[in-house]
């Protein structure tokens, strides 16, 4: 019986759908992509005096400063030089911009910008208090404050003079690698420790530990962001692949609660979050820019997407960073091998699950064969919804014996969803070359589907 129900399985294989990319509820303006040979990190944003916006883009070996004011034109008006680095932070105060690296002996740099359109300059490089490096910068605009990764913890920075940093203090905490402030609370993400504290910062000078929580099964806790109200907080963990993004309540800092998590594949990796009003942006590295509506914080919903990384990711490869603050609707997004993505953005004019709008989404179920094929060591699996469903997604090896189960959860309709199997089994061992089969199946709102296809895995 074993043996005719595995021939049975073999015989599930059909041809191929061409696969289609699109935006989802984003549309995108321009994409700007100055130095292909160098490569890109963060981004930010900053609004001029006179109303014209501009992004900042880290390049590897400095900060490219660009004039999007015309947003299908955009104009590179200023470039600083640092030290090269992977790693880079922009935040901006007044009419300065902080940037730091990862990379001892940079400092904080300080960047006039009163000279826009027309240039901007390196006023200052703060090294005081030890300052050399430095992960992850916030500020606290309301009280100009910085808040640094580094320093054994987090470097708490007076801006009261924004061309002269002053320390004031450093606050004790374990591995940390982000910061994030609003209100009374700075909020501490604390990589290896697996854990976000929370601290009184209402004095600055003398920070006050409110609580502490851990992220589930040991993920590296890499940034956090908290809602308007302070009600709520956001956070990602960027290591091992496959973790969540959680929101939790945190209104009693001492019990924070698990409200609802998301992720676009049950093998992707989340980045870094921000937050603007009911809706978080998500640098989601090789499956692109996300947008949740958090509205309602127990069931959170991908609103709007836009793959930035067309290739098959399986690293770190894609969009590193967002900036969704522009008055205008207009947001910003890095990716590190293709640079500056500039979007509209409208949320008064989401497309709802019930209403999918017709030119973006497929008109069929489709599931595509995987590329490349053979492989090895990963390779991508692309499908299209034409409406929402419970999503299954299984790997099979040639006995028909499941291997891996990549996607088990419901998922809106869209024509962007991209897996990446790296040839591991449930437990992460690397199964051997072979022929195996990838099974689809989608219980939608009002129809079904299934389909498998095989592909071939060379050691």
């Amino acid at each position: 019986m074993k043996t005719m129900l595995n021939k049975l399985f073999l015989l599930m294989l059909l041809s191929g759908f061409a696969f289609a990319q699109g935006e989802i509820n984003l549309t995108l303006l321009s994409n700007f992509d100055p130095y292909p040979s160098i490569g890109y990190n963060d981004c930010w944003g900053y609004t001029a005096p006179d109303g014209k916006e501009y992004a900042f883009l880290g390049v590897l070996n400095g900060t490219s400063v660009v004039n999007i004011s015309d947003p299908l034109n955009p104009v590179e008006v200023g470039f600083v030089p640092s030290n090269t680095s992977t790693w880079k932070d922009i935040k901006t105060y007044d009419h300065y911009a902080y940037v730091v690296i990862d990379a001892s002996g940079n400092g904080l740099q300080v960047i006039d910008l009163s000279d826009l359109p027309n240039s901007v300059s390196l006023v200052n490089t703060f090294t005081g208090g030890g300052f050399a490096s430095s992960h992850n910068i916030f500020i606290d605009e309301n009280n100009a404050i910085l808040y640094a990764q580094g320093g054994g913890g987090v470097r708490v920075i007076s801006l009261a003079d924004a061309a002269n940093p002053v320390q004031l203090t450093t606050i004790s905490a374990p591995s940390v690698h982000d910061v994030f402030a609003t209100g009374d609370r700075l909020y501490v993400s604390e990589g290896w420790q697996f854990s976000y504290s929370i601290w009184d910062v209402s004095d600055p000078t003398i920070p006050a530990l409110l609580g502490r929580f851990n992220t589930p099964s040991s993920g590296y806790a890499h940034n956090a962001w908290a809602t308007d109200d302070g009600n709520y907080l956001m956070t990602t963990e960027e290591v091992p692949a496959g973790k969540t993004v959680k929101l939790w309540d945190v209104q009693d800092p001492q019990n924070a609660t698990l409200m609802d998590d998301y992720i676009a594949t049950a093998t992707s990796r989340p980045h870094n979050v921000h937050i603007k009003g009911q809706y978080a942006y998500l640098a989601h590295y090789w499956d692109g820019l996300r947008i949740l509506d958090i509205s309602d914080p127990s069931n959170i919903l991908e609103v709007a997407s836009y793959d930035t990384y067309p290739g098959v990711g399986s690293n770190y490869e894609g969009n590193w960073g967002a900036f969704p603050y522009f008055n205008s609707g207009k947001v910003l997004a890095s990716d590190r091998t293709y640079g500056l993505f500039i979007f509209y953005f409208d949320g008064a004019n989401i497309t709802g699950l019930d209403d999918p709008p017709a030119q973006n989404l497929p008109s069929e179920f489709q599931l595509a064969q995987n590329y490349p094929n053979p492989f090895n060591p990963a390779t991508s699996i692309e499908y299209n919804l034409p409406e929402s469903g419970e999503v299954m997604l299984d790997i099979f090896d040639i006995t028909g014996k499941k291997v891996r189960t990549l996607v088990n959860q419901r998922q809106t309709a869209g024509s962007q969803y991209r897996i990446v199997w790296d040839a591991t089994d449930e437990n992460g061992k690397a199964v051997s070359s072979g022929i195996y089969f990838y099974r689809l199946q989608v219980r939608g709102e009002t129809a079904s589907f299934s389909q498998t296809k095989r592909m071939v895995y060379m050691r």
